[in-house]
């Protein structure tokens, strides 16, 4: 998988001509089921990309997807149904299973993420995933490209019982945001706006979003100006508060490993390549694919232009000033 990945970044005839990647964002589902030697195979492909392209291991964003907790960690307890007062349990942290209750073991809960952050997170960047959630909001600031993201876990609250959950911690926002802020309050003092960008797995628009999706509001207020995530294995161009001053664009990436069952109807692999404005005037958004497994990647050109009869393989983003 990652000599043509690399060949279609490097290659200037047919392929994208770029020598080197400023950053690596991996919005999730490094895995299928959080087993080790997945998380294993996922690191070779990643410190592959990191040694081709000049990278570093601070310069690589990642976050879990629904696929990077395991559910063989057992979080929750089994308790036959004459032992349990259903009016004292909170709603969401149990389920009745015939004559027995699963319990949710709060204490036990967060060692879902436990092998991604033991098999992946901790070998690639040498510090342990945060598996407090309230603490899985991390910032990364680059002070030479004014760039800035937040990495979120949408997938916190989602297992085996409840795998629709997706949501944002509400106090791992609030402290991500209070942290991110510290980080840019000198550098701003020169003037200068960083372009803030967030991380996480689910989309907030469209099928599958986030349903308590009020937490974009916090990120407008903040100035994020973009957000990239997966899941949906498709690609994706949105917009979120369109009628306001300050909105947020979307940017899915689809899925550049997904096998063809667990993809949407005729769509192929595919990957972003992101070309940032040094000003942050601009975003230039590429769009790759690979329609069949082990060939090469190509220009996926469908997006319209003003000819009826051509479409392109990249879409431009228009960031203007902050007002």
């Amino acid at each position: 998988m990652l000599r043509p990945l690399a060949a279609d970044i490097k290659n200037s005839d047919g392929g994208l001509g770029f020598d080197h990647l400023d950053y690596l964002v991996v919005s999730g589902d490094m895995s299928s089921t959080a087993a080790p030697e997945e998380f294993g195979k996922a690191n070779q492909f990643i410190s592959g990309l990191i040694k081709t392209f000049g990278l570093t291991a601070e310069r690589c964003i990642l976050v879990p997807g629904n696929h990077d907790q395991s559910w063989d960690a057992e979080v929750y307890d089994w308790k036959p149904k004459r032992q349990v007062d259903e009016s004292k349990l909170k709603d969401g942290t149990y389920m009745e299973q015939g004559n027995v209750y699963l319990i949710r073991d709060d204490k036990k809960y967060a060692s879902r993420f436990q092998n991604f952050s033991d098999n992946l997170y901790h070998m690639l960047v040498q510090s342990p995933y945060p598996l407090d959630f309230q603490k899985q909001a991390v910032q990364y600031f680059f002070e030479e490209t004014g760039i800035q993201f937040l990495a979120l876990n949408s997938c916190w609250e989602i297992d085996e019982w409840f795998k629709e959950r997706s949501s944002i911690h509400r106090s791992a926002l609030a402290d991500g945001l209070k942290e991110a802020d510290e980080k840019v309050k000198k550098w701003m003092k020169k003037g200068a706006s960083p372009l803030r960008i967030g991380v996480w797995h689910h989309p907030v628009t469209g099928n599958d979003k986030i349903k308590e999706d009020a937490f974009m509001e916090q990120l407008r207020q903040a100035n994020f100006r973009l957000v990239l995530h997966g899941h949906i294995h498709e690609e994706l161009a949105d917009l979120v508060y369109p009628q306001r001053s300050k909105s947020i664009h979307v940017v899915g990436a689809g899925s550049v490993g997904a096998p063809m069952k667990d993809r949407p109807e005729s769509t192929p692999r595919l990957y972003n390549l992101l070309e940032v404005a040094r000003n942050h005037s601009s975003i230039k958004v590429y769009i790759r694919q690979q329609r069949r497994a082990g060939g090469a990647w190509e220009a996926c050109a469908i997006w319209e232009t003003n000819d009826p009869n051509k479409r392109q393989a990249y879409y431009d983003i228009k960031l203007p000033p902050l007002s």
